[in-house]
């Protein structure tokens, strides 16, 4: 009987022999230290993890990117039973607008840039489950709009931050 070859580095425990079986060996690998790739990996796992709400307006697109791909795949119909609701947003800013009009043109501004935003973005849910959301012109949108909310979402998250700062 042969006998194998051990790597010099590590011990071996050799553990008594059992009724009527082989012995077992176990072999104590001193790499204990993880693989590139799961360092790279722990990595950024805990920098998402700590950033996470910094990138809440991307995680819950490529959420949505994943849904509505699911959804066009049952049941692409669908899109017509949503598609009214992309005018919601519209909606509410009428209804916001008369109860409360802004007090400066800013003001006024924002909102109807935040509406806009908000329409593109409901409209786009329908559209991606009715044509797909790997269309490319679909995409391109998707990847627009997430963009924009990721960027609106860190100005006003630094904003308010600042905002509550001076304040104290």
């Amino acid at each position: 009987m042969s006998r194998r070859m051990r790597p010099s580095a590590a011990p071996t425990v050799r553990i008594p022999r059992q009724r009527g079986g082989r012995p077992v060996i176990v072999v104590l690998s001193s790499e204990l230290e993880p693989t590139l790739t799961a360092r790279a990996a722990a990595a950024s796992g805990r920098w998402l993890w700590k950033h996470r709400r910094t990138w809440a307006p991307t995680g819950l697109a490529a959420v949505l990117l994943a849904v509505t791909g699911l959804v066009h795949l049952i049941e692409p119909r669908t899109a017509w039973v949503l598609a009214p609701l992309a005018l919601t947003p519209l909606g509410v800013w009428a209804w916001t607008a008369r109860r409360r009009p802004a007090t400066s043109r800013t003001a006024r501004t924002w909102r109807g840039l935040f509406t806009a935003a908000a329409t593109a973005g409901v409209g786009w849910v329908p559209v991606a489950i009715w044509f797909g959301p790997a269309v490319p012109a679909v995409a391109l949108v998707w990847a627009l709009l997430t963009l924009t909310a990721q960027i609106t979402w860190l100005i006003a998250r630094r904003l308010t931050t600042t905002a509550t700062k001076e304040t104290r």
